[in-house]
């Protein structure tokens, strides 16, 4: 029988997963849908665990699964991660996986981008959040915990933001700007005065929201000053996010900042995030990550069968 690692990023719109013997080669992977408990049933979200882990280990002969590490999307309280432990240990009981190791997928995303004991990473996808560990061990969060509460700086913040100066370049309360036409545009509708009904029926995601992002870098590259005015209050957002988790750390020496998400990888946003991080904290690393989070997961399943 042989010995085996798994390593999944399970998300709110996806889940991956990476299969490797104890040396690190990866020998399978697989992809299913989201797992995030917040936003999709227990039933749903076991069976796109299951099915990205059965994706990874098809073909394998007698495979045990030593240790399985989970980035999960979505576990940020005591009770939520209570409540992980038992819908997951439950749905993966049939693979006899008893080394589960479930962790908020802020930290799958941060062991990707750095090995240094002192690390700091900020995620601005659609959600947005900074979490950071120093040498003793410590950990602090800021943000993490969903739009209505925070994700200050994230996509949906920006794709907010979108919407409400579209309409108000529309009825005037501000000078003309090109997300009013932007917006007109991605609805397929002949003017804002429609705008109501496809926002508010039936209400748009936090996923539709963020949807909307794209359309700022647009309106940015052509010099609208509503979207020079968005942008600028988001990265001063994750600033905030940052300087809030590296003072509550009180890091010492050197340490790695990680920038992850989509909205860290817009060429201005990552610009601006460079500068700042280097003028505030002269002694700061910062890292981009060339591979996806799930190898973030697998590095923590590796690590702890050395």
């Amino acid at each position: 029988m042989s010995n085996y690692v798994i390593g999944i990023d399970a998300g709110g719109t996806k889940t991956e997963a990476l299969c490797a013997t104890l040396d690190g080669e990866v020998v399978g992977r697989g992809f299913s849908g989201p797992s995030n408990l917040g936003t999709t049933s227990v039933g749903a979200a076991s069976f796109s665990l299951k099915e990205a882990i059965r994706q990874a280990t098809e073909g394998l002969a007698d495979a045990r699964v030593a240790r399985m590490v989970v980035g999960l999307a979505g576990m940020d309280t005591p009770e939520e991660e209570k409540r992980a432990h038992e819908v997951f240990s439950q749905a993966l009981h049939e693979y006899g996986i008893n080394n589960l190791m479930l962790v908020n997928d802020t930290m799958i995303a941060l062991k990707n981008g750095s090995d240094a004991q002192d690390a700091v990473i900020i995620i601005s996808g659609t959600g947005s959040n900074c979490v950071g560990i120093n040498s003793a061990g410590e950990t602090k969060q800021a943000g993490g915990m969903d739009y209505l509460l925070t994700d200050q700086g994230s996509g949906y913040f920006i794709g907010r933001q979108v919407l409400r100066e579209a309409v108000k370049s529309y009825d005037g309360r501000r000078t003309h700007s090109v997300l009013e036409e932007l917006v007109a545009k991605h609805f397929s509708i002949p003017s804002l005065d429609h705008l109501k009904e496809q926002v508010y029926n039936p209400v748009l995601s936090k996923v539709e929201v963020a949807a909307l992002a794209p359309l700022c870098s647009e309106a940015f590259d052509l010099g609208d000053v509503a979207a020079q005015e968005i942008f600028t209050h988001a990265k001063q957002e994750l600033m905030l996010l940052l300087t809030t988790v590296v003072n509550g750390l009180q890091f010492s020496g050197a340490f790695d900042v990680v920038l992850g998400g989509s909205v860290t990888h817009i060429d201005h946003v990552q610009k601006y995030l460079k500068e700042q991080i280097v003028l505030k904290y002269p002694l700061a690393q910062v890292a981009i990550p060339e591979k996806p989070p799930v190898f973030g997961a697998l590095k923590m399943a590796l690590s702890t069968q050395q």
